[in-house]
């Protein structure tokens, strides 16, 4: 048996090959150790697995073991003979199993990111048929929820939450996860030791830096290049502040490609994702859209596989591959709709509609 790991995103997915028993349950093991030391949320991907035997799922119930209530592990690409031994022994009851295919009438809830998703920087409006599409689809019984970089307060200020109900907000990258009423139920704070030296880039004003914490959002100071940031994007200046002792759940900078590349080197228990050429997000390593999607479906006891997400930003990618069906919009990167499922046309030319009809979600 030969077993890859592939980490991305803040997920890993290990890709066993042949059969998982007595004779290769040990290695299998240590690939599942192994990628416990790079993330607490592992994929184990069987579709080149052909059995899996008790030895196997000790294996498994061992990994489980480790991450507690940390992280997550889910199996996917199973097929039939694996998903009987699954079904026998219980597993499915203890995983997250999925089959080797998703069907689109099984869908429970959809997260839609915000910029460049559901709202147009074309226009500055969410368009009239992503509204409609939207309450068309919660009234066909699934779910609808944000998932974005902003927080609840700049994402009030913006014309996304008028006309259309939610039943729950994945904030600040899904490090901040509101419910329907947007009371926070699930949080992933930046680590401590990491934010003695966020803190000290913030106070020390060699670049533009924002603090986010659950209640505020602060700026050390505001220059050319966070004005032009922001009204590309359609988003507010933080008002100039200081840091109280406050958990930190993400911060931004306005930095040019260097910049982000020598972040990306110190920080090593943060993680970076771009949302505009000037603009990035700094989240704990834990984190990520993805990890609050797995939040929210722990909290309705629903399944990966019941899950649609839609995005258009490299810090989409991680929910689009985390989804049963992940869609990417027409304006999306390259990377972007590489990691989809489905690729619908751009957010000003109905690509929300399109692509929920495409999948027979709404008429």
């Amino acid at each position: 048996m030969n077993t890859e790991i592939i980490t991305e995103n803040n997920i890993c997915t290990v890709i066993p090959s042949g059969r998982i028993d007595s004779a290769s349950a040990d290695q299998f093991s240590a690939k599942l150790q192994e990628a416990l030391q790079q993330s607490r949320n592992i994929i184990v991907d069987l579709k080149e697995t052909e059995y899996i035997s008790s030895s196997g799922l000790r294996a498994l119930l061992t990994a489980k073991k480790s991450l507690g209530n940390t992280g997550s592990i889910a199996l996917i690409h199973v097929g039939s003979d694996i998903m009987s031994v699954l079904d026998l022994t219980g597993f499915t009851e203890i995983l997250n199993v999925e089959g080797e295919g998703t069907d689109a009438s099984d869908i429970k809830v959809a997260f839609f990111d915000v910029d460049g998703t559901l709202l147009s920087h074309a226009t500055g409006h969410v368009p009239d048929s992503a509204r409609e599409a939207l309450k068309a689809l919660r009234a066909n019984g699934v779910r609808t929820v944000i998932a974005t970089g902003r927080d609840i307060v700049e994402l009030a200020k913006l014309p996304v939450l008028d006309e259309v109900e939610f039943d729950g907000y994945l904030t600040l990258n899904g490090n901040i996860c509101l419910d329907e009423n947007r009371n926070m139920f699930a949080g992933n704070e930046i680590d401590p030791g990491e934010v003695e030296i966020l803190v000290n880039i913030f106070k020390a004003g060699r670049i533009p830096f924002v603090l986010i914490g659950e209640k505020e959002r602060y700026i050390n100071y505001v220059d050319d290049v966070v004005i032009r940031t922001q009204e590309a994007t359609h988003g507010t200046i933080p008002d100039i502040g200081q840091y109280k002792g406050e958990k930190i759940y993400q911060c931004l900078a306005f930095v040019d490609a260097d910049m982000r590349r020598r972040l990306e080197e110190l920080l090593d228990q943060c993680r970076i994702t771009s949302w505009n050429d000037t603009g990035i997000d700094i989240i704990a390593k834990t984190g990520g859209k993805a990890a609050g999607i797995q939040k929210f479906l722990d909290l309705h006891q629903l399944k990966r596989s019941q899950v649609m997400a839609f995005g258009d930003g490299e810090n989409d990618i991680s929910m689009i591959k985390f989804a049963g069906i992940g869609v990417a919009m027409g304006n999306g990167g390259e990377k972007v709709k590489a990691a989809a499922d489905y690729v619908t046309s751009s957010v000003d030319e109905d690509g929300i509609a399109n692509a929920l009809k495409h999948f027979e979600l709404i008429e």
